[in-house]
């Protein structure tokens, strides 16, 4: 089953430029915040359907230094997903561990403090630009777009921003939500047999 990152992988590079704090703050890094979400999904196989449900928790884990020299921090994802009707003592979590650094422009992910290569999980400038077009018009670039409120058991989160993209799976679509100062509040993963929804259940943001 598919429960990845809800987070957009916009390319893979590296870079040495100067890091810097951007304004706002799309996913806030500090030892300690924690985002807990829950899941509900279900898969087609054959003609049958099977639900799911479970949680899923980010939590930033502790501040490090790369090779490189630059800060870099762990954050921690746990999922516990199963089937409905199931015995959660028969399943275990999957824990996975990656690191994250904040440059002016985006949020990148290491899978290893000693490895240069990362990939792109958010452009701030993607997501600032979508916020001003907003207030002078309608339109906003494709793929993108602000939802003036998003409401999930964590509470009413105004003008987050969504990012839509393939999934490389017929007409599937991956929407992504944040909120400035907050981080990631709801996902959406559909495609023909495969649908994914996870909702913000709380959160501890020290900033």
């Amino acid at each position: 089953m598919k429960y990845s990152a809800v987070l957009l992988l916009l390319a893979l590079t590296v870079s040495a430029e100067p890091i810097t704090n951007p304004e706002p703050n799309w996913f806030p890094l500090a030892v300690g915040n924690s985002w807990l979400f829950e899941i509900e999904s279900f898969a087609i196989s054959d003609g049958d359907s099977t639900f799911y449900t479970g949680t899923k928790q980010y939590e930033i884990t502790d501040l490090l230094t790369h090779d490189a020299g630059f800060p870099i921090y762990e954050l921690r994802t746990i999922y516990s997903v199963i089937p409905v009707g199931s015995d959660a003592a028969e399943s275990s979590p999957d824990t996975t561990i990656e690191y994250l650094r904040q440059s002016a422009t985006e949020l990148r992910c290491y899978i290893s403090p000693a490895l240069d290569m990362f990939d792109v999980w958010i452009s701030f400038g993607m997501m600032g630009r979508e916020i001003a077009m907003l207030r002078e018009s309608s339109s906003v670039p494709m793929g993108i777009r602000v939802e003036p409120s998003v409401i999930v058991p964590a509470g009413n989160f105004s003008n987050c921003s969504v990012i839509v993209y393939p999934t490389g799976e017929g007409n599937g679509t991956h929407e992504l939500y944040f909120h400035q100062d907050i981080g990631p509040v709801k996902t959406v993963y559909s495609t023909s047999t495969f649908c994914s929804t996870e909702l913000l259940l709380n959160f501890s943001i020290q900033q």
